[in-house]
């Protein structure tokens, strides 16, 4: 079975059912988010077929210029919400929304964000992969004819530059995930769970490097401990997230 959906105005698919779920997980396919299938007469709301398919009757939907709170289902103007990721919550509902997140419950329609720990493993897998290859190109090149003075740190500072850019820059451009970060299964979206492009991939390498990194004392890093997001620094400014498969 194949479904398609609605991405904004243009029409994505057909994609598997597992690839379907995993979009529903992701935060990608919501319930406001129009699917359709072979057998459907219509494209619907997929928060409809899925309710539909549980044997419940779906909430009712916000009026225009409204939006639904993801808890209570209850429609409110934008500015009395808060959004999170791909969902708002009104004010009412803000306290159980954050403890469930707090405490790690999965919540429909919001990302999976990876922590510290598995975000520390990865990029330290990555640390590996690139100082192979640095130290490979550095020997190829500078390695049999040794230079005195301060030619090789420097040519060898630009080849780790060089590489460290073009690979992450690559991967996760391509992929939305470098080697070390798909080997832990977690890979870096926008916040509505869409692939990152190249460019975004270019400036979160160098606000990672050197802001989150160099500039403060790797204390940017640190944020994934307490924010609420499981954002670094440099997922702040690139207006990223870093989430589990």
């Amino acid at each position: 079975m194949t479904w398609n959906y609605l991405e904004g105005n243009e029409q994505r698919g057909p994609v598997a059912e597992a690839d379907f779920e995993a979009l529903v997980r992701s935060g990608k396919i919501g319930d406001e988010t129009y699917v359709w299938r072979e057998g459907m007469a219509e494209w619907q709301l997929y928060g409809q077929v899925k309710a539909a398919s549980a044997g419940t009757s779906p909430p009712p939907l916000a009026a225009a210029g409204q939006v639904a709170c993801a808890e209570c289902g209850r429609a409110f103007p934008p500015d009395q919400v808060i959004r999170h990721g791909n969902v708002f919550i009104c004010a009412a509902c803000k306290p159980v929304f954050l403890q469930k997140l707090k405490e790690g419950v999965a919540v429909t329609g919001t990302l999976n964000c990876a922590g510290f720990g598995i975000r520390f493993a990865a990029k330290f897998l990555d640390g590996i992969i690139v100082g192979v290859f640095v130290y490979a190109v550095i020997f190829a090149i500078v390695g049999i004819h040794p230079q005195p003075g301060v030619a090789r740190p420097i040519i060898s500072q630009l080849i780790g530059m060089l590489l460290g850019v073009s690979y992450s820059t690559f991967f996760v451009g391509k992929y939305g995930a470098t080697l070390g970060k798909m080997a832990a299964k977690i890979r870096i979206v926008n916040p509505d769970g869409s692939k990152v492009s190249y460019a975004k991939a270019l400036g979160r390498f160098f606000a990672a490097e050197y802001i989150s990194g160099c500039f403060t004392l790797c204390i940017g890093y640190l944020m994934v401990l307490w924010d609420d997001e499981r954002r670094a620094l440099h997922d702040r400014i690139c207006s990223t997230r870093v989430i589990r498969k």
